[in-house]
This record gives C-alpha cells, structure tokens and sequence, in this order.
C-alpha cells in the first residue's frame, strides 16, 4: 500500500525528478551494458496489466500480455540495459492487517462490478463507448489470476535474470541496486524513502518504453525515464538521508498505520503552535518533517541518533494513551516497536536503530527462510517455489486471487479445494512434520472476506510416484493422456478433475455438456499455435466482445482456479514440465475465446460452426481431447445438447453438420442425480462442502 499521501507529495516537487534517456539500437548490444535495471517483479506485474486491461472483466488475455513482456524486454535489451527482475515470496506476518484490507478493497471491487454486468455489455457492445466502461475506471480493476505466474514464466523464457525472493523482494531490489550501482525500477512510494537506492529511484509510470505504449514517433529511438534520488527528496524537506525512513513510517505505512501516528503528531503540533492547513494533503508531508526536525536534535543532549525514535515515541505514546480511539493503551505501547520494526525493513543498518533490534529481526527472518531453503533443497525441477507455496510454507496461509464470480455463489475456488489439500499435505511431508498441518484460506464468501481452515490431505496412504498420485488427484491415469502431445496434459487433467468436482463436490455445480464443448475449443484455439498449429490451420475467429453472463463468469474463474491449484501442486510435487512447459499457461485460458464459445455454445450451435475455418487435423485434435477427457465421466455432466459425436469402424471421428437436437431446457433445475458429498467434521452456518479432505470452516469473516 506504500506510504500515505507520500506519491501526491511527491508529484508537487517537478524539480527533484532528473530525466535520463537511452537509445535504441537494432540489435542487441554485446555483453557490454549500459545500465542496470533492479526491477520490482510484483509491481511490474500490476504496472503491466492495468496499463493493458483491456477486456480484462473476461479474464484474462494471458498470451497478449506475454507477448507485451517480450516485446518490452527486447526493447530494454536493445537500449543496452540489463534486467533482473526480484518477485515477492511470502509476506510476513506482521502485513496480515494490509493484506485483509486489500482482499477486502478486492471483493469490493468485484462486487461493484458483478452489480454492473448489463451496463458493461450494453457498453461492449457499442465500439465508440467501449473504451470508457466503467470497467476501466481504476477503482474497479482486478488483475487476472494467473497474470503473476504468466508473466514469471514468460520471462524465464527470455535471457533475463529471475528471482522469486524467499520474503518481500523490496528491501533485496535496494541491496542489489546499492551493490550494482544499478537503478531501482518499481511502483512503491517505500522508495522514495530508502536512504540509498543506488544509481536512483525509477517509478514505471515514469518508465516510457516504446513499441507497447502509445508514443510520439519522435520518442520511438529512446527508453526514456524520470529518476529520483533519496539527496534531493532530504534536501528539499530540509532533513538528512538517513531520516527518510522514519519520515516515511510517520506519514503511515504498511507497518504503521496513518490514521493512529496522524493525530498525536497533529496534537503535539497544534501544542506547539506549529500551523496545520485542513485538507492539504501536500502540506502534511511538511508538518510531518518539521516535527521529524524538532525531535531529532538529541546531539546537544549528549545522546546519539539511535535515541530519535525513543524520543519521537515518548512524546507521542502518552497522547495516543489518552485518546478516544480504540485499543488504545495497546496501540500505545506498541508504538514504538512498530516504528523500531518499520525501519528494520527500510535500512537494517540504519544509525536510528540499536544493534540488538537489527539483530532480533534478521534472527525472526532466518527462521522462515529455513524452511523454505530446506523444501528447496529437495526439488530437482522445480528451480523456485511460488509464492503461493512459500505463504503455506511460512505462514500456513493461502490467499485465493479475488476476482470477477458470482457473489450469489459458493467461492469459485471451493471447487480447487482438494488440489489444494494435497498441496499442504506434501508441504508438510516435505518439512518432515508430524502433526496434522491446518491452513488458513482466505476466500470470498458472499460479500465478505472469510478464513476456512482447511486440513491438508494425501492421495494415497501408500504413495506410487509424485506423477501417478499427480493423475490421481485428477481423477485420472497414465491412459488419458499418453498419446497426446505434453502440451495438452494440463488442459485434459484440469478438465478431468473439473467435470468430476463440480458434480460431487457443489451442491448443483454440475458442467451443462455445450460449457465442456465450449471450453475444450476455446482453450484448443488459444494453444493452436504452441501446438505448431498455422494461422492457415487455425484461423483467429471474428468474435467481438462477448457479454458477460453470471453462470460464465463463475465457471471461468472455477476454471482458472483449478489450472492454479494444479499448477501449485506440480510445483511441490517436483514434476517435470507440466504447466512449466515453454507458451503453455499464458495459453491456457483465452478470456474472450472463453466466452465467445460458451455463449455461442448455450445458443444451439454445432461443433462444426464452433471449428469452423479449422484444418481437418485440428477438428480430430478436438475429438480426441474430448474423448480423454470425457471417459468414464459422462454421468458428471448434465446434458443440453445431443452433439452427436460418433467413430467410425476405421477409428475416424464424424461431427455433425446439423445443429444438436436440445435436450432439456437449461433454465430449469438441474436434478439431483447424485448424493454430493458432505464433510462429517466442517463446523460452519453455512455447511461449506469438502471436496475429498476434510475442511474445518469456523465461518470468520473480516467485515467490521
């Protein structure tokens, strides 16, 4: 979340900004760089995809943002700049606060835009309003599930460096720019605060790269860059370098909250005659230096800078005492611990701190990176554990992606929930631990945030090899997908599992047969040119701007939460491949492809209409896939359609031309046909289903 009002602050002072440009060649230069680019992974990411959100409410353009990665780091590479890029592994504990507040902001997100479908696709559906949907208003905007792990990926497959930190990757971008003499690119006001930040502080939205933005033809030869320097921010609030981290936890930080260090500051000012203008959200920056000033001049007092921070909390603490907010004696006496912890993460040497608070915080870090370096240790394909993993591994905590569902509904990602369980369980063999492990999962329940505890689970009691026990928990085998390229395991083995737990797992979440049809083609088609396929064989279908209906949109995000989770378990599991594969999950969900085919698909039309302008092989591609993925499930899905898909005795697959004869009428109730099962052991109002483990849900939710 950065520092409060510091960005806004930051953009009133034009003059402490330096421009740099860097030319761009035709070819990439030798091994001789120019500079060096320390980039913040995670805020690259969100940089990306807001800046490209279009038709993101349909979730997802996976392979148009990889593409954009290519083209931005061959742009890069050609100006002579090296790259790193660093990613977050696990958040410590002490941002569970934030992160509630951001899952929180998130539902509120996609509730707002649940409430606005028909506005959305009134506005799709007209070319001159498109671009100003209320979609695309920033407050509104969720990033796509599988947009951090696909653009990871892609850059692996590029000759870039990559980094998936074992914590936060802020403070390891600034050691490794301090170290290269390189530049810190990110979108964090945190940095403007760092008292060193090697060659400078460059913010991505002051990052202009050509070839993926809108640019003057005459930008078009240059990178171009607006850099700042921790001097010049100090000199012009008239403090020292080495105070930047405690003005910024005294503004409010992920560690210090605004609201509690803003009214003792205010009170000391106003008791001390300094004038506070009201709602002057640049001024308070200022405020917030001069009383940094006032209580810093210790030296005359014959004590050393490391007692600031006492000084600063002694006069603050007993106002916050006295106050009227809640918990207030506890946020008192913790008061100065948070500021002490707050700039540990800005400047472990800082000349604020007491060698021994330096020496606890690096001690408490040591011990979860232990056990991730020791999880590791033990992969052999795997070269780092998702961040998704490493959260289990430190804090038994999984943090489902919040995006675009029907809130009427179950959370899209219960249905993942056994993938899930299993991932645990082999987190917790991979620890050597004995104890039954419990994970706390963050999901959406409604319009609320709520943690499920969730047991973890293996496959089997007497386990095969990680890949027979990975098909298992698919509902699968070694038979459903030995004759098909690689490249199209995942989309069979998801789909196995899919079609197998939304029938036995969600009460009335049975697939309709034209949704399997549908998603089998769509994702068919984004895969067309991974598999080798020609645009001649495949042909990009003509499909606008499909509207987004409700059952779509949740059967979209149950979808990409299964190709995550699987992706997950792959990843703990140690396979080899699998979603890891070279363009295979930034193809793995085509979000305007997707609900193109379903709505075509609900409306009658035959899979010869949905294959249309594809070669013959492609056709028997899907009549392949279709048949792995169906075998010995036919039961778990409800059928809308009589598609009529036969062989013949020569083993040739015939689709027919004519549309399906309907078989019921999809507004109805879907029956009862199976018992679905029940966890004997969930504790919760709500009776949440269990998958295949058991789950233990004490219905805690995060609203106030």
């Amino acid at each position: 979340m950065g520092i409060h009002g510091l960005s806004y602050f930051i953009k009133s002072l034009p003059a402490i900004v330096d421009n740099v440009n860097w030319k761009i060649e035709q070819n990439k230069p030798s091994k001789i760089h120019q500079d060096h680019f320390i980039i913040d992974g995670n805020a690259f990411v969100y940089h990306i995809a807001f800046e490209n959100r279009t038709n993101w409410t349909h979730g997802g353009q996976y392979a148009d943002i990889a593409d954009i990665i290519v083209k931005t780091v061959d742009v890069l590479q050609r100006a002579g700049i090296r790259l790193t890029f660093l990613f977050d592994g696990a958040l410590p504990p002490d941002k569970l606060e934030t992160r509630v507040k951001r899952h929180k902001s998130y539902i509120e997100r996609c509730v707002s835009t649940y409430w606005n479908l028909k506005q959305i696709n009134t506005g799709n559906n007209n070319a001159d309003e498109r671009k100003n949907g209320i979609q695309y208003y920033g407050d509104l905007f969720l990033i796509p599930p599988l947009t951090l792990e696909v653009i990871i990926q892609t850059i692996k497959e590029l000759d870039v460096d990559v980094k998936v930190c074992k914590a936060e990757a802020d403070g390891e971008v600034v050691i490794m720019a301090i170290k290269d003499m390189a530049y810190v690119v990110s979108q964090d006001s945190d940095m403007h605060v760092y008292p060193h930040v090697g060659k400078g502080y460059i913010p991505l939205e002051l990052l202009q790269v050509p070839n993926y933005q809108n640019q003057n033809s005459q930008d078009k030869e240059y990178v171009s860059a607006g850099v700042y320097h921790p001097e010049t921010l100090a000199k012009s609030l008239r403090l020292e370098p080495f105070q930047l981290p405690l003005f910024g936890t005294l503004l409010g930080n992920d560690y210090l909250d605004a609201d509690l260090v803003r009214f003792p500051i205010s009170h000391w000012c106003n008791r001390e005659g300094i004038h506070i203008t009201k709602n002057n959200q640049s001024g308070w920056p200022k405020v917030v230096a001069e009383f940094l000033r006032r209580n810093s001049h210790l030296e005359e007092r014959g004590k050393g800078k490391d007692c600031i921070i006492h000084n600063i909390a002694t006069q603050l603490m007993p106002i916050i005492a006295s106050s009227s907010m809640k918990s207030r004696e506890e946020k008192a006496n913790s008061f100065e611990d948070r500021i002490i912890d707050s700039i540990n993460r800005y400047d472990a040497s800082s000349p604020l701190l007491k060698k021994s608070s330096a020496e606890f915080q690096h001690n408490n870090e040591n011990t979860s990176e232990t056990h991730i370096d020791n999880i590791s240790k033990q992969f052999l394909y795997t070269k780092s554990p998702s961040r998704q993993i490493m959260d289990v591994i430190t804090t038994r905590a999984f943090w489902t992606s919040i995006f675009l569902e029907d809130i009427e509904r179950e959370s899209s990602w219960d249905v993942s929930r056994s993938l899930r369980q299993c991932l645990y369980g082999t987190v917790s063999e991979r620890l050597g631990d004995h104890q039954e492990i419990i994970v706390q999962e963050y999901i959406r329940e409604k319009q609320h945030l709520e943690v499920v505890q969730v047991k973890g689970g293996v496959i089997q009691n007497q386990r095969s090899t990680p890949l027979i026990d990975f098909y298992r928990i698919h509902v699968s085998n070694l038979n459903h997908v030995k004759d098909h390229d690689p490249v199209l395991h995942p989309l069979i083995l998801s789909m196995r599992y899919m079609l197998y737990h939304c029938s036995q797992s969600i009460e009335n979440g049975r697939l309709f047969n034209y949704e399997v049809i549908a998603i089998i083609i769509s994702t068919l088609r984004s895969m067309a040119s991974t598999l080798g396929y020609s645009v001649e064989e495949v042909s990009v279908p003509d499909i606008g701007i499909p509207a987004l209906k409700k059952r779509s949109i949740h059967v979209a995000a149950q979808y990409q939460g299964i190709v995550y989770s699987s992706f997950l378990l792959s990843q703990i599991l140690d396979l080899e491949n699998f979603l890891q594969m070279p363009q295979v999950l930034s193809r793995m969900y085509n979000g305007l492809y997707f609900h193109y085919y379903i709505e075509i698909a609900r409306g009658g039309a035959s899979i010869s209409k949905m294959l249309h302008n594809t070669a013959p092989k492609f056709k028997t591609l899907f009549c392949s896939i279709y048949k792995s993925i169906m075998t010995g499930l036919h039961d778990e899905v409800q059928d809308v359609f009589d598609y009529d898909i036969i062989t013949s005795a020569t083993e040739e697959w015939v689709i027919s031309e004519n549309k399906p004869k309907r078989l019921m009428s999809i507004s109805k109730k879907q029956p009862d046909k199976k018992k679905k099962k029940r966890s004997q052991e969930t504790i919760s109002n709500s009776n949440r289903s269990t998958n295949a483990f058991n789950v233990l849900s004490f219905g805690c939710n995060f609203d106030e």
